[in-house]
């Protein structure tokens, strides 16, 4: 009795935890490498997960300009008081306020911190090109990096207060420019343009695949973790990489 019991929590559990989406209408197709990730590229589908209820979906990216949390100002504020950051911008609220990264491709980017009131604030860093902040082992961290016309750069900083004014500094660098993070066992998984990284709890950054599909061309939009399997929604298709941390095996999905 009590094995069964353990049964049906465990079966609880992972029902919870998992994060698959729903590929109903969706058909395998062979991974677009080499030549095939050209017209795959030029594809008008592109792809982002949503959750509808207890279930995810794939539904078509609305390109939202604002990613992370949101700001308690109006459109008309933010034009009137803070032009600097309009744009595409990640926003993660802290104890006193905003830190605020932008990303604007090959044109800049930046990283503010904004007070509660949206009156008040200040650059921290300029032409950074800010893709996520996020807070890991009670610290904060952001990627940043840029791929473009065949170059690469890409690192993780840190974030942290002296005094009252909040500062950065580089952590260490990245094979790649950064693309999504998520959480995995405790730890932190980095997509780049072709790696998935490992954030460790020592704050080290291992190598976990190099993909033979060139993702970097198709933008990943957004990612769901299932136990050790991923999905990496995209511009034309979703890919699932199953045991990736361990045996990688590749499935490539498009729309029926």
């Amino acid at each position: 009795m009590k094995i069964k019991i353990l049964i049906f929590f465990l079966t609880l559990y992972n029902f919870s935890e998992a994060q698959v989406p729903d590929l109903t209408n969706w058909k395998l197709d062979t991974i677009p490498t080499g030549d095939r990730i050209y017209p795959a590229n030029h594809s008008q589908d592109n792809w982002i997960f949503f959750k509808s209820g207890d279930k995810w979906e794939v539904v078509r990216n609305s390109f939202k300009r604002e990613k992370g949390d949101s700001f308690p100002f109006s459109a008309e504020f933010i034009d009137k008081n803070l032009k600097e950051i309009k744009g595409n911008r990640f926003v993660k609220k802290t104890s006193d306020g905003y830190l605020v990264g932008l990303n604007k491709g090959e044109f800049g980017g930046g990283l503010y911190f904004i007070k509660p009131d949206g009156l008040d604030g200040y650059e921290m860093a300029r032409y950074s090109n800010i893709h996520n902040i996020f807070e890991y082992q009670s610290k904060y961290f952001a990627i940043e990096g840029l791929a473009h016309l065949g170059g690469q750069r890409g690192q993780i900083i840190e974030l942290f207060k002296v005094d009252t004014v909040w500062k950065y500094k580089s952590l260490t660098s990245l094979i790649e420019a950064p693309a999504l993070i998520t959480d995995f066992k405790n730890e932190k998984i980095i997509i780049t343009s072709q790696y998935i990284l490992k954030l460790g709890k020592d704050l080290k950054v291992t190598e976990v695949l190099k993909s033979p599909m060139y993702w970097g061309m198709l933008y990943p939009s957004s990612i769901l973790v299932d136990n050790n399997s991923i999905y990496l929604a995209m511009r034309q298709g979703v890919l699932k990489i199953k045991t990736f941390d361990t045996h990688p095996e590749y499935e490539w999905y498009i729309l029926k």
